[in-house]
């Protein structure tokens, strides 16, 4: 049980999440034993001093240019150092408007100044791909291109996709896929990539999702090469819980 909880990154992203539920939040994550706290940049140091202050064993994770991934190289990189010394990892949202453009060079070029910017911060960075918006040709180029970058993780979604657009290219989900984690999976291990990690996010609620992205992603089960991103934490925590009751 705490070995499938130290996979999630306990996730809290909506605009109008107000202080007082951040707090509940970071307490939550305690209890639930989780890894990490994923927030958005306004409440970075408010949850660092929490988590200091009472001890939590917790890493702060905070997003960077979500969920459109429209922000230029510059600007990115100062939002990513004004966190050093507050997160422990960056979640970058993939520049999606130059993948649709067919600039995957530029991505990984982007991709590795971010990476640089985060590794001299002592962060860890991942690379969220927002994989609804590309089409299956597309997101082998995206995918290749932060293997290349030297990001830390690779991830699937914001949560954010619009459903619209995301089915006019034939993707039916706006989250995690497994035919995609599959493909991620192979192309990593093509290029020798397979230490960058995979964490699948968008609509993951069970564990038998959790196991399922698991195996196709071909990872270990542990917080350095996979993880999942989920703000159902919740409810994995209590169908692990019902499982390991006596009787």
């Amino acid at each position: 049980m705490e070995g499938i909880m130290r996979l999630v990154d306990h996730t809290l992203l909506k605009p109008y999440a107000d202080m007082s539920q951040i707090d509940a939040f970071v307490k939550e994550a305690s209890v639930l034993g989780v890894y990490s706290v994923c927030i958005q940049p306004l409440y970075a140091e408010r949850v660092r001093e929490l988590i200091n202050s009472n001890g939590y064993g917790l890493r702060l994770a905070v997003v960077v240019d979500f969920p459109h991934g429209s922000l230029d190289t510059g600007e990115r990189i100062s939002v990513i150092r004004s966190l050093k010394g507050i997160a422990d990892e960056i979640d970058a949202v993939m520049q999606v408007g130059l993948a649709k453009s067919g600039r995957f060079e530029d991505i990984r070029e982007d991709l590795g100044m971010l990476a640089e910017e985060a590794h001299g911060g002592k962060m860890k960075l991942k690379v969220i791909t927002e994989d609804a918006y590309l089409i299956r040709a597309e997101k082998e180029k995206a995918y290749e291109a932060v293997f290349g970058s030297g990001a830390d993780f690779i991830k699937t979604s914001t949560g954010f996709a619009e459903p619209k657009f995301s089915e006019s290219i034939g993707n039916r989900m706006t989250g995690a896929d497994l035919n995609y984690v599959r493909l991620m999976a192979e192309v990593s291990e093509r290029m020798g990539k397979q230490d960058v990690g995979i964490k699948v996010a968008g609509g993951i609620k069970t564990l038998a999702q959790v196991m399922d992205f698991l195996k196709v992603s071909g990872r270990k089960a542990d917080p350095d090469h996979f993880r999942v991103g989920a703000s159902s934490s919740k409810a994995i925590y209590e169908e692990l819980k019902l499982r390991h009751l006596p009787g």
